[in-house]
């Protein structure tokens, strides 16, 4: 009976482990491009969002400017409620079972 080889030549050793070089730095070249592409519409979404909080920004104070008392009620009744909550929370002791 002849020898018979699977394959493990030095010559096709080589060309495994550049085959799989090949693959890996194809596989590092896509995670970058999509990482930068993840990293742009991250920078476009905060910019839109900064966009947006300045313009909501703007219109309550000319709301409150507009309507001065009724701005100071609305605060006095969040800062009451809030108030009330926060109190509830902190004498609030635990079930003993």
């Amino acid at each position: 009976m002849g020898a018979t080889t699977n394959g493990d030549s030095p010559k096709d050793t080589a060309e495994i482990k550049e085959h799989l070089r090949a693959a890996s730095d194809a596989a590092a070249s896509a995670a970058r491009a999509r990482a930068a592409q993840a990293q742009e519409w991250a920078r476009d979404r905060a910019s839109r969002a900064q966009g947006w909080a300045r313009d909501q920004w703007g219109d309550m104070q000319q709301r409150i400017e507009t309507q001065p008392y009724k701005a100071a009620a609305l605060a006095l009744g969040i800062g009451l409620l809030a108030g009330v909550l926060l109190t509830t929370l902190a004498t609030r002791r635990p079930s003993q079972d």
